[in-house]
């Protein structure tokens, strides 16, 4: 199933407005309000695959996990592979503009056929192809395993690299003093992340890796 295959579903008024952004039209002719509506199933549908693909995470990597999956940037991939920048009626077409749209097709879609629609959501937005362990919050993880011994680790900045368009970072995290690892990225928060994975490492208290992920969710 693909986003096109929901907008042929569409009766044709409902199409035509789940396709116009509110730039070219009046607010209850263009696709505003379908696309809050699609945002809602999309979260709300992916946060059970995600729920249900995911029984040994606790909240906080869960809403990572389903900010990734229905982050902008992908819902406009998803657009663009399947050409619907094409259809798309807007004084201007950009990747805000097209993740909109998509959003605002699963709302009309909604509307139309729900199970057709979760059977959509469930094949593109699929949880088992995320790489967990790059969305992972690391620092969070590393303080609370040495909360527990009374230890609390500390980050400092060691380097800073590159052009200012195009910075990197090297930050070290130390426990009692004592330098643990170090890390780098395109920002303090990344060096310090990469710097803690990269710790529980070290220590030998890192997640064991999870087998595949299998979702099973009722329509």
């Amino acid at each position: 199933m693909s986003i096109k295959d929901l907008i042929t579903i569409l009766p044709e008024p409902l199409r035509r407005r789940s396709l116009t952004h509110p730039s070219v039209a009046d607010p209850y002719e263009s696709n505003g309000r379908l696309e809050f509506l699609g945002d809602s199933v999309l979260n709300n549908r992916v946060a059970e695959l995600v729920f249900h693909g995911y029984p040994e995470l606790l909240e906080g990597d869960l809403t990572r996990i389903r900010a990734h999956l229905v982050r902008k940037s992908f819902l406009a991939m998803v657009g663009r592979d399947e050409g619907i920048e094409e259809s798309i009626e807007s004084s201007v077409i950009n990747d805000s503009v097209i993740a909109d749209t998509v959003e605002a097709i699963i709302g009309a879609a909604y509307l139309i056929d729900r199970d057709l629609v979760f059977q959509t959501i469930d094949e593109i937005f699929n949880p088992s192809e995320v790489d967990t362990d790059e969305l992972r919050d690391w620092k969070t993880l590393l303080q609370e395993t040495l909360q527990a011994d009374g230890l609390r680790p500390t980050y400092r900045v060691l380097a800073k690299h590159g052009p200012p368009h195009l910075p990197s970072f090297t930050s070290a995290v130390s426990v009692e003093s004592r330098e643990v690892s170090t890390g780098e990225g395109n920002s303090i928060k990344e060096s310090e992340q990469t710097a803690a994975r990269a710790a529980l490492e070290i220590l030998g208290i890192r997640p064991v890796p999870r087998s595949p992920v299998e979702v099973h969710v009722g329509a």
